[in-house]
């Protein structure tokens, strides 16, 4: 396991840089990650416990942000607001990302 559902202290925000991850909700399958995904990002922009459970299911090669530099990196860089903004549209949506 990567992340835990419910675990109370986010302390990062992920970036699949290759491999992949499957993403899980009280024990059930909600999406697979793979490449260019990004996960971890909710607990930290609400600042409340993480949603769901992220666990590797291949060789994976992940860019982990501090939550200490999430907030700057945001302020500091469009694309990547916007590729949150994908991110969360996308699981509002009902998209197979999560």
């Amino acid at each position: 396991m990567l992340i835990h559902e419910d675990a109370p202290v986010a302390y990062s925000f992920f970036i699949l840089v290759d491999g992949a991850a499957e993403v899980r909700r009280r024990g059930r399958r909600v999406a697979t990650l793979g490449p260019g995904d990004v996960f971890g990002e909710m607990a930290l922009i609400l600042r409340r416990p993480r949603t769901a459970t992220v666990k590797l299911t291949e060789p994976t090669r992940l860019l982990a942000i501090s939550a200490h530099h999430f907030r700057p990196l945001l302020i500091d860089s469009p694309e990547i607001q916007f590729k949150l903004l994908e991110a969360l549209a996308e699981r509002l949506e009902g998209g197979s990302h999560s």
